[in-house]
């Protein structure tokens, strides 16, 4: 039934219109072969009795006189009859008495049989011979049936012979019929197919008749017409979904962009405040320290020089970090302006070479340079061109770990392109497209190993870009070393000669030194800054407390497990690892004594959540730089004392 079911309509129509006619003709000839054959039979039956009596009345005679040749010869009558065999009298007792044989190979049984029946292939007929009521024999007569079968098989061949008449017929007519009920049906059936197909609903089914089928081809055209139009309508809803989406989504995406640009504004401006806070209270904790320092008590000569020298070398740097502020906001505002003269190129690379040789020699970095054209003669502002080379050669050498190289290269084509290539650290893929940005740096948090504020390439950029050039930076990586290249058609700077702002610093009214204020006290001083450690130790020992140093969390861990202080001073900003890491590890040690060392932050990190990050961490007390030497002394003091105790203790 299944593969009925998925026939084609043709094929469907075809074989009902033969099974249905081969069924009928079957049954119907069966049926009348069956009649024929039962009615045959029955003949058969009857003119063998008819022969049985009109022989059983003839032989009453024979078999009382005792005649065999008169029975002989009255069985000989059956000479009429082609399919009787053989034919036999019995007398009363049962004996044999007259045969009739048509062929050789039959003989008479010794005894009749029991009473008349049909078998395969013969009818035996068995009659008694009487006369009146007195039994005299029996009469046995055996005819066979072949007459019958051959009856059946022409009769069979017959029904073969009409059913293949009748099935070409009926084949022949089912093809002539079907073509008026399929083709409509077919029809309908490829339009669906070809609209599920192309989806295209402009199709429609011709209807051949108005008939069943014509009324189905009626209903489906109208219901494509239906479709059609809700087609219409939904694709008109969803355009207008799409675009309406469309918008959502640009306007989602310009709000999340919006917001992260917001948060990243937010972020670079903590981390900006906290830096500038960092970078100016650093240098200016030197200046104000070492000051007091002088003012306060007599100095060794020695240590005299090296605080003035201390102290000009912060407040230069503070004000190269002022200066970085204030171009940055000419620069954003508009304000900034060149002054375009006459330049020579290679003197100005020399120079600039000069400036950053100092720098370079102290941490034994090579500096290599190749300058193609001498001189390089164009035009632009100097100052401000100078700034450029001068803050690409600063920042390749501070970048640069020690025995390390820096290389610049001056060539002339189209323009001017300046190189300069160093081995250092190189530059994180992730952070290369913000390379340029104004205050963001590749590593902002409190142990980042170089200071700034991260407005030197900014700078550069703008000041490039004012120029008519271009300014491109290059990195494969951490580790890898880095690369930057200066582009200018027709400009060329000389390093610049900065002026210093002075540091202004108000006179603090200090109290004489006592020696022995901090006597038996010992102090461990941490900071990287080299600086800032001279400063701490020089005004803790002028009050008598024996000072160590550390210039690292990893050597202040050392120190305090070779012997532990009674008060730890530690910087919060170091490189590599800050002081927050360090009073991790402090207060982690198995020693009960060292784990509980009273420890005061002394840092440039100075606002209120800083303050609270500072005694959450672990310290007791966070005083801001630039400090003021008579409370920290105080603290030491109380921190240091005989009655020494681990409280918290905001200050």
């Amino acid at each position: 039934m299944t593969a009925f079911r998925d026939l084609p309509i043709r094929r469907k129509l075809l074989v009902m219109t033969l099974v249905t006619s081969a069924t009928a003709l079957v049954l119907s000839t069966l049926g009348f072969l069956a009649w024929d054959i039962s009615q045959f039979r029955a003949e058969i039956q009857r003119d063998v009795d008819a022969q049985a009596r009109i022989i059983s009345d003839n032989s009453t005679a024979p078999l009382t006189f005792t005649d065999n040749r008169a029975a002989g010869e009255t069985l000989a009558s059956l000479q009429l009859r082609p399919r009787v065999e053989f034919a036999c009298l019995y007398a009363q007792n049962g004996s044999l008495f007259a045969t009739y044989h048509r062929g050789t190979g039959t003989s008479c049984p010794a005894s009749p049989p029991g009473e008349s029946s049909f078998h395969a292939n013969a009818y035996d007929r068995v009659t008694p011979v009487v006369m009146g009521a007195q039994p005299l024999g029996k009469l046995y007569i055996h005819r066979d049936l072949a007459d019958l079968y051959e009856r059946l098989r022409v009769g069979l061949i017959t029904v073969v012979a009409l059913l293949l008449l009748s099935g070409l017929a009926a084949l022949l007519i089912s093809a002539r019929l079907q073509h008026s009920i399929a083709s409509p049906l077919l029809q309908l059936a490829d339009t669906a197919r070809a609209i599920s197909a192309g989806r295209d609903y402009s199709l429609r089914a011709t209807a051949a008749s108005n008939d069943e089928v014509g009324v189905v081809v009626y209903a489906f055209n109208d219901m494509l017409d239906r479709l059609a139009d809700r087609n219409a309508e939904l694709s008109r809803a969803n355009t207008d979904l799409a675009h309406e989406v469309e918008e959502r989504r640009r306007v989602e995406v310009e709000r999340t962009a919006a917001l992260e640009r917001e948060r990243d504004a937010n972020r670079l401006k903590d981390e900006f405040l906290a830096t500038l806070s960092h970078e100016l209270r650093t240098p200016l904790n030197a200046v104000l320290g070492w000051a007091r320092m002088l003012r306060s008590a007599p100095v060794e000569p020695q240590v005299r020089a090296r605080a003035l020298e201390s102290i000009e070398r912060n407040a230069l740097a503070q004000a190269r970090l002022i200066e970085d502020l204030l171009e940055i906001s000419r620069i954003v505002t508009g304000k900034l302006r060149i002054q375009v003269q006459e330049i020579d190129l290679a003197a100005i690379v020399d120079a600039a070479l000069e400036v950053v040789q100092p720098a370079a020699s102290a941490r034994r970095i090579r500096i290599q340079s190749e300058i193609t054209v001498r001189p390089a003669m164009t035009s632009g502002d100097p100052n401000r061109l100078q700034q450029v080379i001068w803050n690409l050669l600063s920042n390749a050498v501070k970048f640069t770990p020690e025995g390390g190289e820096v290389s610049v290269r001056l060539t002339a084509g189209a323009g001017y392109r300046i190189t300069v290539t160093d081995t250092g650290q190189g530059i994180d893929s992730r952070f290369l497209p913000f390379v340029f940005d104004p205050f963001r740096q590749a590593d902002g948090t409190t142990s980042r190993e170089h200071g700034g504020l991260g407005l030197g390439l900014a700078i550069a950029r703008q000041l490039v870009e004012l120029h008519g050039g271009t300014i491109d930076a290059r990195s494969d990586g951490r580790g890898t070393g880095a690369t930057f290249e200066v582009y200018l058609p027709s400009v060329i700077a000389t390093p610049p000669t900065r002026e210093p702002s002075a540091a202004a610093a108000d006179a603090i009214e200090t109290a004489s030194v006592d020696p022995a204020r901090l006597r038996d006290i010992e102090v461990l001083v941490v900071d990287d800054e080299e600086d800032a450690r001279l400063l701490l130790a020089t005004t803790l020992k002028h009050y008598g407390a024996r000072v160590r140093t550390a210039d690292s969390a990893a050597a202040a861990i050392a120190a305090v497990q070779q012997h532990c202080p009674d008060v730890l001073l530690s910087d919060i900003g170091m490189r590599t690892e800050d002081g927050y890491f360090l009073i991790r590890r402090l207060r982690g040690l198995t020693d009960p004594q060292c784990a509980r060392i009273p420890a005061i932050a002394i840092t440039a990190y100075a606002s209120e959540r800083d303050r609270g990050a500072a005694i959450d961490a672990g310290f007791q007390a966070h005083m801001a730089k630039p400090f003021d030497p008579d409370r920290l002394v105080s603290l030491v003091a109380q921190f240091g004392g005989p009655m020494r105790t681990g409280g918290m203790t905001r200050q």
